[in-house]
């Protein structure tokens, strides 16, 4: 039988099995004692406390105070009724509590605080009423079983690693109201498989997709836009889109200025890529590991990252480090870029042989007798 529990270790509170000796805390990874473990939670208990502090009427379930639902005491229920008349959902108020499937949320609820669902790990679908308006950080972390979520209009918010971890996301949409899109928001999100963002997404912070291995499509609804390019997308972060393995073609918004580091590295099924008249600046590696993009078209005079020689220091910052059938790339003046494109070879061939280097990606060439390219393994032939 699951009992409640706190991880003396972190402090994370847990539904714990009271029949086993020993456990592992989800939040910290570390091992505990179970028995201790619910000693601790006890010990802390708003029940043991001392204090006189007023509670309001409601079920004994739940311990609620001045609007606030403090903590949820039953670690059988399957399906959860939040209480009219609770404004907060209070910090980690439902942690780890894997009994929990499912949860309605009425409208009298404004606000969900930090890690209030983090951990539960069989929650499969939650019913959010119009009338909250922030989702604090890390609420819905590491619900592996959630597969669908409906955010109602009313949310202004939704702060960082909200929805991190979440494995089996298939389902969920950004309400129109989100103007940031926080940082590691859905990282690691692989069963998410398409994207919608609303025309008042100014930003998408660090590694907001990160990891998102199954997401096949990004939808910019600033793209159909009368307004388009005043409104929209201004700055994809660092790591935004990192290792979207699936993503096979991306059609980015007039808006956009900013394209960070690392922002789509590892996004190994793009094959055509078109950079916007607007963008003023692609950060170092923005590109990288791309490994399947053979087009790039720039439609205006985009500043790109201008680092040494990757291959004489072995540790490359190149825009498109590593993009080997990156062999077709429309620009008004690449020379001076030279070393954002590693594999791009007519305009560099030149200067490559001037240089006793690969004609092909300037890679250094290796060997005592027949000299081979250390970076395409290409024989010299000249």
């Amino acid at each position: 039988m699951y009992v409640q529990g706190k991880c003396y270790k972190c402090g994370g509170f847990l539904a714990v099995d009271e029949k086993q000796d020993a456990s592992v805390c989800p939040f910290c990874g570390k091992a505990f004692i179970v028995e201790k473990a619910i000693a601790s939670f006890i010990e802390t208990s708003p029940h043991n406390t001392g204090s006189n502090r007023s509670s309001d009427s409601f079920d004994n379930s739940f311990v609620v105070e001045r609007g606030m639902l403090i903590r949820y005491n039953c670690y059988t229920n399957k399906d959860i009724r939040i209480p009219d008349g609770v404004s907060i959902i209070g910090e980690i108020a439902f942690q780890g509590m894997n009994n929990i499937e499912s949860v309605y949320i009425p409208e009298t609820v404004e606000y969900i605080s930090a890690g209030a669902f983090s951990g539960c790990k069989n929650l499969k679908s939650i019913h959010i009423s119009d009338g909250v308006e922030i989702i604090d950080r890390d609420v819905f972390n590491g619900c592996t079983g959630l597969k669908s979520i409906k955010f109602p209009n009313s949310i202004k918010n939704i702060e960082a690693g909200a929805l991190t971890g979440c494995t089996n996301l298939v389902s969920v949409n950004i309400p129109p109201k989100i103007e940031l899109l926080q940082w590691r928001i859905f990282e690691g999100c692989r069963s998410l498989k398409s994207i919608s963002i609303p025309t008042e997404v100014k930003t998408i912070e660090d590694y907001a997709f990160a990891e998102c291995t199954g997401l096949e499509e990004v939808k910019f609804e600033c793209m159909y836009s009368e307004n388009a390019p005043s409104e929209g997308i201004i700055r994809i972060g660092m790591n935004a889109f990192r290792n979207c393995s699936a993503l096979k073609s991306i059609d980015l918004p007039e808006s956009v200025r900013f394209i960070g580091n690392q922002a789509f590295r590892g996004c190994s099924s793009l094959s055509e890529l078109t950079i916007p008249k607007n963008v003023k600046a692609i950060y170092p590696l923005a590109f990288a590991d791309c490994t399947e993009l053979e087009k790039v078209t720039f439609t205006g005079d985009t500043d790109l990252y201008r680092g040494s020689n990757p291959y004489k220091y072995e540790k490359s910052s190149a825009t498109f480090y590593n993009c080997p059938k990156l062999l077709t790339v429309i620009y008004n003046d690449l020379q001076k870029h030279y070393w954002a494109f590693p594999a791009y070879t007519k305009s560099q061939e030149p200067v490559n042989i001037e240089k006793g280097r690969c004609r092909y990606c300037g890679g250094e060439f290796k060997g005592v007798f027949d000299k081979v390219c250390s970076v395409c393994k290409t024989p010299k032939d000249y």
